[in-house]
Formats: structure tokens, C-alpha cells, sequence
């Protein structure tokens, strides 16, 4: 199984180049389309006219125009980044620009793509707000890989971790990850619970040796008194995991208060990639 078309969001900020790189590996290795995409927003900032930052229809005027030539320095600076990678990569490319005042733009446009590559918070030209990775994979229908700013190694996916819980989520992240887990040399499957069994069930070993994976074993964590997100922590240093394969759950603003979540506490502690499905 492949991915046979990719998007990555691309901007001017730390980090961008690395992404971009990512998704160029992984676009040659699964002969895929490639789309880099620049997130900008369209006239000027209500919240600015509102808050009095702004004042009259001149500065009104004079601020679009300041805007909008940044957001537009910022656009080239990206499409360079992106057309910089591509030459010697032997692939089929294209680069859009979208309007950035929602998230519902990128989420329609990753539901036309196999795979999304973002970093956890994408900035919207000119850095007037930003949208986060999660909207995006509460609302695409797809897999979203999330990559840090830095620090992930850039074959990742040779040793995979899939935070595993008996759910439509995680059975979604699993179907969504296939490309990436029958390429893997290694895939552990990570359960934070009391009591399971200390191995994959018949039906679900036979499942992976379906779709190509090589090794895979499941490790029942049995510290109960540990938050989820620190059992996956210790055993991604204990694996040597270089990428994260989990599901992501949508709650209420309450429930993530008294929950907590922990593919949200995956995120906030990003070190290396996340493919996230919801």
C-alpha cells in the first residue's frame, strides 16, 4: 500500500525545510503527488479594527497593504523553500496558496490528499493567528502526520510505536498507517491497561502479516498509576521509537479539562513524528 498523493503546509518559519524534506522523501519512496501549501489570511484582521489598533479607513489602508506585502514575502520565501527541494526528486509538484481565516480551507483540501504533513501549529500570513494540526485531524478524514519543529531523525518510520487501545480510533490510525508500518523494520504496539494480553490476538497478527508488517509485539504497560502519555514516553526511549502511531480522540473543551487528553499531551510534548487519525 502507498500513498499516492501528499500535501505539506510550508511557511517561512524554523523548521519548514525539514518538513519539506520529509515530504519529499516520502512522496519519492511512495511515487506520489506532492502539494505544498502556504496558509494566508484574506484582508485585514477584524480583532485589529475592533481593538482599536486601527483606526480609520487610511490606516485601514495602509495596514492591508503593509500586511499584505509581508504575507506575500512570506509566501515566496515558502515556494522557495518548497521548489528547492524538488529538482533532483523526480516528482510530480504543485503549490497553492490558501485562505487561512479558517481551518475548514486545509481540512477540505487534506480530505483530497492521502496524507498531510503539518507541524503541530501552522502560521497564517502575516502571523495574524495560526491553525493547529489537531482541527485538521479532527476534520480531514484522514491520516495527519505531525512533524516537530526539529530533532526527528529524517528516516523516521524505521521503528514504530503504535499507541494501541481496543477503538475505532486506533483502528483507523492503523489502517491509515499502513504504508508506514509494512515499511517499518520494527512495530510495537503500546497498551497502557490493567489487565490484556501480553500478546496480539491470532486474528489481529494475522491481519499485519497481511499488509507486510515484519515484527510486531504488544506490551501491556501495567503502571496504572502513570498518565497514559508517560507510559508511551518511556517506552518510546526504551524501543528507540522514531515515530508514533495513535489515534486521536475528539472531546468537549469540559472533558479535555477534567481528562485531559493524551494525544494532546503527545503534541504538547512533540519530540518526534505523530501520524494522527481520527
Amino acid at each position: 500500500m502507498r500513498y499516492r498523493s501528499i500535501l505539506v503546509q510550508v511557511d517561512d518559519a524554523y523548521g519548514a525545510r525539514a518538513r519539506v524534506s520529509a515530504a519529499v522523501r516520502l512522496a519519492i519512496e511512495h511515487n506520489a503527488t506532492l502539494t505544498g501549501v502556504f496558509l494566508k489570511s484574506e484582508g485585514t484582521p477584524a480583532y485589529l479594527v475592533a481593538e482599536g489598533v486601527v483606526t480609520s479607513a487610511e490606516a485601514v489602508d495602509l495596514f492591508y497593504k503593509e500586511t499584505e506585502a509581508e504575507a506575500v514575502r512570506a509566501n515566496d520565501e515558502a515556494r522557495a523553500t518548497f521548489e528547492k527541494a524538488l529538482p533532483l526528486a523526480g516528482i510530480s509538484a504543485s503549490w497553492h496558496t490558501l485562505n487561512g481565516a479558517s481551518h475548514d480551507h486545509l481540512a477540505n483540501y487534506a480530505r483530497r490528499h492521502d496524507l498531510a504533513i503539518l507541524p503541530r501549529r501552522m502560521l497564517v500570513a502575516p502571523a495574524a493567528a495560526d491553525i493547529s494540526a489537531e482541527k485538521i485531524a479532527l476534520s480531514s478524514g484522514g491520516p495527519v502526520l505531525v512533524l516537530p519543529e526539529a530533532g526527528y531523525p529524517p528516516t523516521f518510520g524505521r521503528k514504530i510505536l503504535v499507541a494501541w487501545k481496543d477503538s475505532r480510533e486506533s483502528a483507523r490510525a492503523l489502517r491509515d498507517a499502513w504504508p508506514f508500518l509494512a515499511a517499518a523494520e520494527e512495530v510495537h504496539f503500546v497498551t497502557a491497561i490493567q489487565d490484556g494480553e501480553r500478546q496480539l490476538d491470532e486474528v489481529m497478527q494475522r491481519h499485519l502479516q497481511e499488509h507486510g508488517c515484519k515484527t510486531s509485539r504488544l506490551i501491556v504497560d501495567r503502571d496504572t498509576d502513570a498518565p497514559t502519555g508517560e507510559v508511551i514516553r518511556r517506552h518510546i526511549d526504551l524501543l528507540g521509537a522514531d515515530m508514533i502511531v495513535m489515534g486521536f480522540y475528539g472531546r468537549s473543551r469540559l472533558q479535555e479539562f477534567m481528562l485531559g487528553g493524551v494525544s494532546r499531551d503527545m503534541l504538547a510534548h512533540l519530540t518526534m513524528p505523530v501520524l494522527l487519525s481520527h
